[in-house]
């Protein structure tokens, strides 16, 4: 496909799209045009879902798994008990 086709079908799916699909391409879009400039800025709920995860932890009601055990989870290889 050429760029100008590209280019226009990436037009349709914007005037389309839901607002999901709109800031995974402004995401990438961003990514893409920002050299090393990337700088994440954690939201409040972000935080707090961190110290949630990081209570429980320390708590013993979550589970940590190895880097094999989390690769094989990512890959399909093996499932969360």
């Amino acid at each position: 496909m050429e760029v100008a086709n590209i280019r226009q079908k990436l037009h349709q799916y914007v005037d389309k799209g839901d607002e999901k699909l709109l800031k995974l391409m402004y995401a990438i879009a961003k990514e893409y045009n920002d050299d090393d400039d990337f700088e994440y800025e954690f939201t409040n709920e972000d935080i707090e879902l961190f110290e949630q995860h990081s209570e429980a932890r320390l708590r013993g009601e979550s589970k940590t798994y190895d880097k094999k055990d989390a690769r094989d989870i990512i890959l399909g290889k093996k499932s969360i008990k």
